[in-house]
This record gives C-alpha cells, structure tokens and sequence, in this order.
C-alpha cells in the first residue's frame, strides 16, 4: 500500500512538468554624468577608495542600482570635489566598455580599465616517455641504455655538466 502511493506521487511529479521562464537581464543605464556634485563627507577626501566600496556595497547601495551604475555616480562625485588629487583607479570612464567582474558570481568586486597581463608560463608539463633497450658494449658484455623522449623530441638528460677550456 506504502509502495503504491510513493508510486503514485513520483509518477504525478513526473507528469507535471514545470516551465520556468528567466526575462532577460536589463540593459545597463547609459553612464550620465550628474550636473551638481553631491556633498561628500571628510573621510571620503582622505579614504576615496573606501567611500567608494562602502557607498557601493550590495548592503547600502539600492537594490534597483547596478554595480556599475552606483560606481559611476560615486567616481562622478570623487572627481567633482578632488579633482587632480583623484587616484588614478578611481577616475571616471564615461563608460562601462572595459569594466568586468573581477570573479566570477561575485556581484561586488569589478575592475575597470585594461585587462590584465598575462602571468608567465609554469613548468613543462608535457609527459615524458622514457624507454630502457639493452646494447652490446665493446668488451662483448651488455648494458642498458635509457632513451627519453617529451613530446616526440629527444631528451639530453646526462646530468650536470661544466664546461673546462671548452670542452664538455
């Protein structure tokens, strides 16, 4: 009896299935520069980077104002009232074009400006193949030679070696 009605209800979940419709994400304001300055307290002066992430931050800023858009109106306020002493960090695009989310699903820390460089190649990471053949020695007697090879392209492993008079 308990197995019929476990029965029952997976085959009524199965037969309803459910179409969930995502809207497409809305369009980003146009970057608008504000005609007055708003007052900025002292502290922003001295700390513009901290007054930018705490007025910015997801907890504070409204949640109908995208990251970007909230940014823009602190960095448009910062350079009213510092003016050259700005950082360059913080001085205003005019647009959103270079900007992106520093990780991925993290709906705070964005990067404006150009992208970074690249960081330099680690260690060769490429297999290698090593095989070890027997061969005949001049006195008649048999060795093992060992023949490594990465990526197709024979490996001169023979240890250290330093150069005396110009000779190995």
């Amino acid at each position: 009896m308990l197995t019929a009605a476990v029965l029952f209800l997976m085959l009524q979940q199965a037969a309803a299935p459910q179409i969930v419709w995502a809207s497409p994400p809305p369009e980003p304001a146009p970057v608008v520069a504000p005609t007055e300055a708003p007052a900025i307290p002292d502290w922003a002066r001295t700390d513009p980077f901290g007054y930018e992430r705490s007025e910015c931050s997801p907890l504070i800023r409204a949640s109908s104002e995208p990251m970007e858009a909230c940014q823009n109106r602190i960095r448009f306020a910062l350079a009213a009232h510092l003016g050259d002493d700005l950082p360059a960090g913080l001085r205003p695009t005019g647009s959103l074009d270079n900007c992106r989310q520093e990780a991925a699903g993290d709906s705070y820390a964005l990067q404006c400006g150009a992208t970074p460089r690249a960081v330099p190649g680690g260690p060769d990471l490429r297999d290698r193949v090593c095989t070890t053949r027997p061969s005949n020695t001049r006195e008649g007697g048999m060795t093992y030679r060992e023949e490594c090879t990465v990526g197709g392209e024979p490996v001169r492993d023979q240890g250290l070696r330093i150069r005396l008079g110009g000779r190995d």
